[in-house]
């Protein structure tokens, strides 16, 4: 047998061919080229047409790096630069797309033609099966009288679900897929009549179309069902989906959302509406997350969050938190600066608080410069100017201006001195139930930082022992003077161990001569730690009644804090951070965490948090696969202070080759307002291949 072979080339387009006729051509050496191997190749007396043919259980074949084509007989027309393939037609892409035609006819620049009995594969979706006609424009294909279906296991020839339609366009630049008057098919019920719908093509954000639909059952919204749509606008580079939610002791409640990212502006627009039927009131909440960036250090924005009650968001979305803030906000963060200009509201969401005795912050103004002087170091100044005011209650402004010196030294035996000296001057306009009209208050400090690390011969093993020494004159917390707003919380442990301060804001200070001394321990590699222990504590000169009882650091000497960390495998791992009585070693505070097994397999999470005189609660999660396609999800988040349950959840996770179902049965066990205990029954479904929402 005879197998000839001619040099062919490709013009960009997944179905453009043109075949060079003569040898000199082929000599020419073009950039694309790829071979034609076939059983016969025959010219016409001319030269202008060129056939070739395979033998009976053969194909012609082109070979090349932009694709590949066989089929039974393949026309090239120099004279009308037309090409045909007939005969079990078969294109393959190497991105994986795969076409099958009984005949292919291309004319003109070789971007255009029309199919016959076409069948596209495409690796993220699976084959697209067409009874009408078929047309390629570039890389658009256009189809008629489609039946599609990514699902591979069937019932008979009933599969899980199709969708058929009178027309469907496949734009292969844009990653999309268009139907016309399209049904979608349930093991051959139609369920859902579709006038048009769009979805991306692979794992991409999806553009235009309807979600897949989220069943549900609970005591408190009876039975429910969720239909979600979506549309991108590509000129404003934007999204929304909108999504309706009706329930049968509620009513029908709408979600909007908008999405918008362009080179400057990035902004995220969520509001939902209900007119509640059970109590007989309009709901609703509204969220906007805007920036505008005026350069690489400038920009404004706006995070903003209200609800028209205390308890609308858990009632629907499921959140727990205690206050919604809002905040507008303008900032230049340069290299050596930062200023930041900003006036926050705070809704209180809990019932019991009035909310005309909520702090609103009008505005805060905050200043920070920082340079390195020419004899060492670095010099930071610091401003901050706040107000705060309240419809009922407390008011006060305050005006702190600071300025702060560190320098390292690094010592002769491989140790690291650090000495620091701070200064700060206070200012307040008060007007409260004790006290009216200005406080000042003079904040100096000094303070030196010593620490070495010791390696072991090995290497595996690190000590490093760490020890600071603070000083500045006692006092300047007079409580009955100085208004309280953002230091109410303090709380030692090994994060904040050798802060100066450890109140969360600036209204309150620890003072007085002190010592901070620890010692971390690890073993491992330098990249990554195996095990870790770190314990340290704090000692001062006098008693500092400013200081909770409860926070750990109220007397002379402190408690103890630790941390121990074991991470052995990447299926196992452990940590936990405590606080130990000073003189009886009790355990005062404790946050426990553990993980067992890995990503994407069976795998358990703990995470366990106790406070002396305080809450206890346990959160478990829980990944199990039970077979390759059944998996069971859940969590739970317990008081264990008062023996309830918080919140519980738990359920199984079905995945077959096409859709996913996930069966949810949500227990909440709080109380909070009009908001009871209840029992959620949730079904979600997604259909594999259509696209997902981030």
């Amino acid at each position: 047998m005879l197998l000839s072979r001619l040099t062919v080339f490709v013009v960009p387009a997944i179905l453009s061919l043109a075949v060079l006729a003569t040898p000199t051509h082929a000599q020419q050496g073009q950039e694309m080229p790829f071979d034609l191997t076939a059983a016969n190749i025959a010219y016409d007396v001319s030269g202008s047409r060129v056939t070739a043919t395979a033998e009976p259980g053969q194909q012609v074949h082109i070979n090349s790096a932009k694709g590949k084509v066989w089929a039974d007989t393949v026309h090239y027309d120099l004279a009308a630069n037309a090409v045909t393939a007939s005969g079990n037609v078969r294109l393959l892409n190497p991105d994986g797309t795969e076409l099958r035609v009984n005949s292919l006819e291309l004319t003109g620049d070789m971007q255009q033609g029309a199919l016959e009995q076409l069948r596209l594969t495409l690796p993220a979706l699976g084959e697209i099966a067409q009874a009408g006609t078929a047309k390629v424009s570039g890389t658009t294909y256009t189809m008629t009288d489609i039946t599609y279906s990514p699902c591979k296991e069937c019932i008979g020839n009933r599969k899980p679900w199709s969708l058929s339609a009178d027309k469907m366009t496949y734009d292969q630049k844009e990653g999309d897929m268009t139907y016309r008057n399209a049904v979608m098919d349930v093991y051959g019920v139609p369920v859902m009549y579709l006038p048009w719908f769009r979805h991306p093509v692979g794992p991409k954000k999806p553009k235009n179309g309807l979600l897949p639909p989220q069943f549900g059952r609970s005591e408190s919204l009876g039975e429910n069902i969720t239909i979600s749509g979506y549309v991108y606008n590509e000129p404003e580079n934007a999204d929304y989906t909108v999504r309706t939610r009706m329930m049968t002791e509620r009513g029908a409640q709408l979600m909007l959302e908008r999405r918008q990212s362009t080179l400057t502006t990035d902004s995220d627009i969520d509001a939902s509406f209900i007119n509640d039927t059970k109590l007989g009131q309009q709901r609703s909440h509204l969220k906007i997350e805007a920036e505008k960036d005026f350069s690489a250090s400038r920009r404004i924005g706006l995070n903003g969050e209200i609800a028209s009650d205390d308890t609308y968001l858990q009632q629907y979305f499921d959140r727990l938190d205690p206050y919604l803030a809002s905040t507008l906000y303008g900032e230049d963060a340069g290299e050596q600066h930062y200023a930041a200009l900003s006036v926050t509201r705070f809704q209180d969401l809990s019932p019991t608080r009035p909310m005309a005795e909520t702090a609103q912050v009008l505005p805060h103004l905050e200043l920070s410069r920082w340079f390195v002087p020419s004899f060492g170091g670095q010099v930071d100044l610091s401003a901050d100017v706040l107000n705060i005011y309240r419809g009922n209650g407390e008011e006060s402004r305050r005006a702190i201006g600071g300025v702060e010196y560190t320098r390292p030294f690094m010592m002769m035996d491989g140790s690291k001195l650090t000495l620091g000296a701070t200064g700060r001057f206070d200012a307040y306009l008060v007007d409260n139930s004790t006290t009216e009209g200005t406080v000042t208050r003079v904040l100096p400090e000094a303070t030196a930082m010593w620490e070495k690390p010791y390696v072991s011969p090995g290497g595996r093993h690190t000590v490093a022992p760490q020890v600071m020494v603070a000083l500045s004159p006692r006092g300047g917390n007079s409580n009955n003077r100085v208004p309280n707003e953002d230091s109410v919380s303090y709380e030692l442990d090994t994060s904040n161990l050798f802060e100066t301060s450890r109140f969360a804001g600036l209204d309150r200070v620890e003072t007085g001569p002190r010592v901070i001394y620890g010692i971390d321990n690890r073993w491992g590699t330098p990249d990554h730690t195996d095990y870790r222990l770190f314990v340290g504590q704090s000692w001062r000169k006098f008693d500092d009644t400013s200081l909770p009882a409860s926070g750990g650091a109220a007397t002379n000497l402190s408690d103890w804090v630790g941390m121990v960390e074991a991470s052995p495998s990447d299926w196992f791992s452990v940590n936990s951070r405590m606080r130990l009585d000073n003189a009886t070693f009790n355990l005062r505070r404790i946050d426990n965490g553990l993980r067992l097994g890995r990503v994407n397999e069976a795998n358990f999470r703990l995470t366990h948090s106790y406070l002396n005189e305080g809450p206890e609660e346990l959160y478990t999660e829980v990944n199990i696969p039970l077979t390759d396609q059944l998996a069971f999800r859940g969590n739970t988040r317990n008081d264990l202070a008062t023996s309830t349950l918080l919140e519980g959840r738990g359920g199984l996770v079905w995945t077959r080759d096409c859709y996913e179902i996930e069966t949810v049965i949500r227990r909440r066990g709080y109380s909070n307002g009009d908001l009871q205990p209840g029992t959620d029954y949730l079904v979600n479904l997604r259909l594999l291949t259509l696209g997902s929402e981030d």
